[in-house]
């Protein structure tokens, strides 16, 4: 699926892990990510819509932040993933799919934070039922959804069509759905 990510969340995931370590963690979750984001500041990143100002975001990662650890081990090496951020990866291509995008992007990543319930990123939103929503709202306003926009005939060969990924076309991923739920 990786083949899928957007340069974009390439760099995302790069930066979280860079974020893990210079925070004292030896592990990388939905935080890392979401910290991460504020980090890079580019127009789409989730900083104008977390906080009012980068005082509140710097109080945010201070909050965050681990006692200083020596992580020497870890400069070459992966952070593992934990298991709510791999559930949330896991739902990328869901998103995608809903957005008729190309290619995954953050926001799709913090869209699935945001509904997957075990989520540290939830976890700081709970409190906010309208989150979710006026975090798509957030991201339809900066046209986040418009960059590699699926054509209608896009759609259609790659999500109801049969072809190498998807053998029996649109049936073959609703019972992979299905199978899921089981």
């Amino acid at each position: 699926m990786d083949d899928l990510f957007s340069t974009e969340l390439k760099e995302l995931i790069a930066k979280s892990r860079e974020v893990a370590l210079s925070l004292g963690y030896d592990y990388i979750s939905t935080i890392h990510f979401f910290i991460a984001d504020c980090d890079i500041n580019r127009q789409t990143a989730i900083m104008n819509f977390a906080f009012s100002d980068y005082n509140e975001f710097t109080a945010f990662k201070k909050g965050y932040t681990l006692q200083k650890t020596d992580f020497f081990d870890f400069t070459d090496e992966s952070l593992p993933l934990t298991k709510e951020a791999e559930e949330v990866i896991g739902m990328l291509e869901s998103e995608r799919i809903f957005y008729k995008q190309t290619e995954v992007f953050p926001c799709h990543f913090f869209i699935a934070a945001l509904k997957n319930k075990n989520s540290l990123l939830f976890e700081c939103y709970k409190h906010d039922e309208h989150a979710l929503d006026n975090l798509i709202t957030y991201y339809k306003t900066l046209g986040a959804f418009e960059k590699s926009k699926m054509s209608e005939e896009q759609i259609a060969k790659e999500y109801y069509m049969p072809n190498i990924k998807n053998k029996s076309g649109f049936f073959s991923r609703m019972s992979k759905i299905f199978k899921k739920g089981k």
